[in-house]
């Protein structure tokens, strides 16, 4: 591997950078698309933040309208028949050939099993596992309606956070915070908040953009994906709502984000994710001296930053092809997703609804959630093995339980759990972060393993 270290820009001095471009034009481009990106992300209108009318009321509801169930139903199959027209019938290298360049047969599977479940799933015949509106109808008719619209709405959005200077100007100021903490830079605090407004995926696709632009190593990238991907605040509250407990939405959610952080902060230390490499996407190394550069924060380093704010707005191409290339970008990787998703989640799904598996893997694990004084122990557990496979599971098993320490419990482990293969696990592979499965599924282990006893010191003082 090269000894390469990332460029520095070329700077006169911390509040002078050199520039191509006049110094008013930078200045106004960092601030108009940094300012548009945190309006959009940030700002709420009439209680509902701009993204969230974005890609719901305007992209999803009047633009696709009727069309999601059907345009669904057809990624997995025009990447079934792209995947054999590439590798069977195309001779000469064009640009489909190049977008399945990197599909194996394993993808060839998924795009198989996902189009013969999206078809039954949408003509209601075939296999119950399938089509049954616990499986089919949670992964194509609610979850993946919403990733048809956030993905290529995320795509168009987030350069405006990412490629104008922005990340520049917060991580200088966050560095010495985070870089300590969690080992990252502090950059990568945008990318949970990103979570947090948007949606988790949306967080994923985000940090996947900056790993490739040499912004996070491998570890980081690993590690911010699978850590700081929080529930955005919106399906909090439909959680929390759901299992009776939205009365004590504020204290839940400030107690999800504050468990989920102090977890990040020990499993950055401890296999899988220390074991990952200090790598750019380039295969240049990220240096101790790098590490430990803009640890102490004071006037010089926030200059500095934001020095390299312009420098970074001096190099940006123009908003509105950039945004539309950032649109296009998610569509394609929306085509990718989907297949995946379906095949995987519906499996997923009907182990749990139509064999007893969890039941059966729950009975070793049972005496240690009573011996925590959980009541219901016996589903509680069986709840948090199924928040691996979706967040949404664990709730439906537990709304049920008279007892709202129980439910607390469940939901705040499953939040806490941050990985499930809906909706996580998946896109970090398939939006190129170079995780392997067995190592996320490794540290949803570990995050399930560390929550269980911190969530239930909070359940006895707060509900039992």
């Amino acid at each position: 591997m090269k000894e390469a270290v990332i460029p520095k820009p070329v700077v006169v001095s911390c509040d002078e950078p050199v520039l191509k471009k006049p110094y008013w034009k930078c200045l106004l481009k960092f601030l108009f698309a940094s300012g548009l990106g945190i309006t959009i992300f940030f700002v709420p209108i009439k209680g509902r933040l701009l993204f969230e009318i974005i890609y719901k009321d305007f992209f999803l509801e009047m633009i696709l309208g009727n069309m999601v169930q059907p345009l669904i139903t057809l990624c997995p199959l025009i990447m079934l028949s792209g995947y054999i027209y590439s590798n069977y019938l195309c001779k000469s290298d064009n640009a489909v050939k190049r977008f399945f360049g990197e599909d194996t047969k394993f993808h060839f599977v998924l795009y198989l099993l996902g189009s013969i479940f999206a078809l039954m799933y949408y003509f209601q015949f075939g296999w119950e596992f399938a089509y049954s509106e616990k499986t089919g109808g949670v992964m194509i008719g609610e979850t993946l309606n919403f990733t048809i619209s956030i993905v290529p709405v995320a795509g168009a959005v987030l350069p405006l956070l990412a490629g104008y200077g922005l990340l520049e100007a917060i991580g200088a100021f966050l560095e010495p915070f985070m870089r300590p903490v969690f080992r990252v830079p502090g950059k990568s605090a945008l990318d949970t908040i990103a979570s947090i407004v948007g949606a988790a995926v949306v967080g994923i696709m985000f940090t996947a953009s900056l790993y490739k632009e040499k912004h996070y190593t491998v570890k980081e990238a690993f590690f911010i994906s699978s850590s700081f991907s929080l529930n955005s605040v919106g399906y909090c509250a439909f959680l929390i709502g759901y299992v009776g407990l939205l009365e004590d939405f504020g204290m839940i959610f400030l107690l999800y984000c504050l468990v989920t952080y102090s977890v990040a902060a020990i499993v950055c230390r401890i296999p899988p994710i220390s074991k990952y490499p200090d790598v750019y996407s380039d295969g240049s190394v990220q240096t101790t001296e790098m590490r430990k550069e803009n640890l102490h924060l004071n006037l010089a380093q926030v200059k500095k930053g934001f020095s390299n704010a312009l420098i970074k707005a001096d190099s940006s191409p123009n908003l509105v092809p950039e945004m539309a290339k950032g649109f296009i970008d998610g569509c394609l990787i929306t085509l990718k997703v989907i297949p995946m998703v379906i095949t995987i989640g519906i499996a997923g799904l009907a182990i749990s609804e139509f064999t007893p598996i969890i039941k059966i893997l729950s009975i070793p694990f049972t005496p240690f959630i009573s011996m925590l004084g959980i009541p219901d122990a016996s589903i509680a557990t069986q709840a948090i093995l199924v928040g691996g496979i979706d967040l949404f599971l664990p709730s439906i098993l537990i709304s049920g339980s008279q007892y709202a320490g129980t439910r607390f419990f469940v939901l705040m482990v499953s939040l806490v759990q941050v990985l499930y293969i809906t909706e996580t696990m998946l896109p970090i592979i398939f939006f190129g972060i170079p995780a392997k499965l067995k190592d996320i599924l490794t540290l949803w282990v570990l995050r399930t393993l560390i929550a269980i006893p911190i969530v239930a010191v909070l359940t006895h003082i707060l509900y039992l």
